[in-house]
């Protein structure tokens, strides 16, 4: 049976591995790994210019059935979700950072077509203007969203919620939120194995 501690180590492997879905240089990227028998779709946070585009896009966009949600992130799913749904459902999804973020307002897309997925969202920036999604991730599969030490990721942007309550992990590097604990290789050490 996987771990959290595994889902983070997919999470750190979209870095460098090449997308199943979505173009490597844009925002819009999945990528599915078969793992101990289960099937995951992992979206990859932000690393490009693309990406921080989609991260600045605090406007809000209203979604039948999962409320006000983050444009830039739902957007970058929005160009993907298609394909995405074009798939063998996965028995979880995953994510850090943007791709947290993707994988939870996906969980919830799952979730409204009656598929229950573990949902594993490291680092999360805030997603919904409205408690909308986290009602339809609760109605889901098991949903798993961490915050290590201070980061400032998680906190941010200023008036959205976050999709899901955080799991505080991990030991601050300072007594301050920083960018320096939202880092997927910090994340995974502060896991538990």
């Amino acid at each position: 049976m996987m771990r959290a501690i595994d889902f983070a180590r997919l999470a750190q492997s979209v870095y460098t591995d090449t997308p199943t879905i979505g173009d490597p240089d844009s925002a819009s990227r999945m990528h599915v790994y078969e793992v101990q028998g289960e099937v995951v779709h992992v979206f990859r946070g932000t690393d490009d210019f693309a990406s921080i585009v989609a991260d600045a896009d605090i406007e809000t966009v209203e979604i039948e059935g999962l409320g006000k949600l983050h444009a830039g992130f739902y957007g970058a799913l929005q160009r993907i979700l298609d394909r995405c749904l074009a798939l063998p459902v996965p028995s979880a999804v995953a994510g850090h950072s943007l791709g947290a973020a993707m994988a939870q307002i996906y969980a919830g897309v799952l979730s409204l077509k009656g598929h229950q997925v573990a949902c594993y969202a490291f680092e999360p920036p805030r997603v919904s203007w409205d408690n909308t999604l986290q009602s339809v991730l609760f109605r889901g599969g098991p949903v798993y969203a961490t915050r290590n030490g201070n980061d400032i990721v998680t906190q941010v942007p200023l008036g959205f919620n976050q999709a899901w309550p955080l799991l505080e992990i991990g030991v601050p590097s300072v007594p301050i939120d920083n960018i320096e604990d939202h880092f997927i290789d910090r994340v995974i050490v502060a896991l538990p194995t």
